[in-house]
């Protein structure tokens, strides 16, 4: 909305502007043209109050209008005034043919005669008139004009000033409104992560006292030579929920990075050993080809390590009959270290694409919504970011993206 103000108003100016320079143009012409005139008409004048035997003092005059004619007919632009000043010169030119005819005539016949000045009163200074009246006329509608424009921009500017407070005061209406959902949102999503952080502190504990017991009935149980289904069932059950309360406390209180020197590469290796067992039960194929030169960066291993995990375990749900998971890990480019992990799977929806870091969003129906969160707190706690986008031939891409080999900040 902002761009689109600006280029209206950006554009309503430069109208306006060339509506106004266009009518100063055409007054400023229209001004020149009755100055030509009025200095005709005066010339003419002075010719008539010549008397009939001063013809030497004519010639000056002859020549000084003719130049003011001259200058008439560059100035004439339109139709209408073209003509007058035709008529004029054209009248002048019949004056001078008789002035000079009369030459020959003595002062008592060019006195009796007197056709030139004559012509001149009865013809050439009228047409003189109606060429000043025009451009008169002409002036008064290039003044109309320009009050018009004039009024244009006042309105125009009222109109903008009013527009732009109005919708200033809607947009800033909007951001606030915004912002107030944001920090009430925030502040929610603070007190639930206390929450959460409480109840998996209080939950784990617990837990971990069950899951030592059961380990060692197990364990007791399988020296006897007795079947252990149930208690590896409920081992692998408590393992399941100490995972989930750990995601939550990562959550709620994220762990501080403690950033040293680190081979990318060799932590690629880790998380796929990691998660290789599960990729060859489900037929998935892990490429992972690693630079010919060490890619290192300023980090918390353990933590970027997390992250893998996350974005290779969500790769593995969306290829539950197999794929391929691939892990590409690019030399440093302008400073900036990129890792992709990227997958054969359905893609991300395009209605999803902009919630995945929402906290507690999730499309899995035994998800939490918060692997992505957390995954992309820890980018941004480490100066970069986590990206996510669908391939052109299929399946998603996550991009981490880290600073070269120096601590952020």
């Amino acid at each position: 909305m902002s761009v689109l103000f600006l280029v209206s108003c950006i554009t309503a100016a430069i109208y306006l502007h060339h509506q106004q320079s266009t009518s100063l143009r055409i007054l400023d012409e229209d001004l020149q043209s009755r100055r030509i005139a009025a200095d005709v008409l005066k010339g003419l004048h002075d010719l008539s109050a010549l008397a009939g035997d001063q013809r030497q003092e004519a010639v000056p005059l002859h020549r000084k209008i003719v130049g003011l004619l001259d200058q008439a007919k560059q100035a004439a632009n339109k139709g209408e005034e073209a003509r007058h000043v035709g008529r004029l010169a054209d009248s002048f030119d019949r004056y001078l043919e008789r002035w000079q005819a009369e030459a020959a005539l003595s002062s008592n016949d060019r006195r009796a005669g007197g056709t030139a000045l004559g012509l001149l009163e009865t013809e050439t200074v009228p047409a003189c008139r109606e060429l000043e009246q025009f451009n008169a006329g002409e002036i008064e509608r290039a003044e109309a004009t320009l009050d018009r424009t004039v009024s244009w921009m006042a309105w125009g500017f009222v109109g903008v000033g009013t527009f732009g407070s109005l919708a200033g005061l809607l947009l800033g209406y909007g951001v606030a409104r915004g912002l107030g959902r944001t920090v009430l949102r925030a502040e929610s999503l603070a007190e639930v992560g206390e929450i959460a952080a409480g109840m998996a502190h209080e939950l784990r504990n617990p837990l971990t006292a069950i899951k030592m017991l059961v380990q060692m009935n197990r364990e007791e149980t399988e020296a006897k030579g007795l079947p252990a289904e149930d208690l590896q069932v409920i081992e692998q059950e408590i393992l399941r929920m100490e995972a989930r309360l750990n995601v939550f406390i990562d959550f709620a209180r994220p762990p501080k990075p403690e950033r040293r020197r680190v081979n990318l590469a060799a932590v690629v290796d880790q998380t796929l050993a990691l998660v290789g067992g599960r990729a060859r039960k489900q037929r998935v194929t892990v490429k992972f080809s690693p630079p010919s030169t060490p890619v290192e960066v300023e980090a918390d291993g353990e933590q970027v390590r997390q992250l893998l995990v996350n974005l290779a375990l969500n790769a593995l749900d969306v290829m539950p009959r197999g794929g391929i998971l691939e892990i590409d890990l690019r030399p440093p480019a302008n400073e900036i270290v990129e890792l992709a992990v990227l997958d054969t799977g359905p893609g991300i929806a395009a209605r999803h694409l902009p919630r995945l870091y929402e906290p507690f969003f999730t499309s899995k129906e035994m998800g939490l919504g918060l692997g992505l969160v957390v995954s992309q707190r820890i980018a941004q706690d480490h100066g970069g970011e986590l990206r996510a986008t669908n391939r052109p031939q299929g399946g998603a891409c996550f991009t981490l993206r880290l600073p070269a080999g120096q601590s952020p900040g």
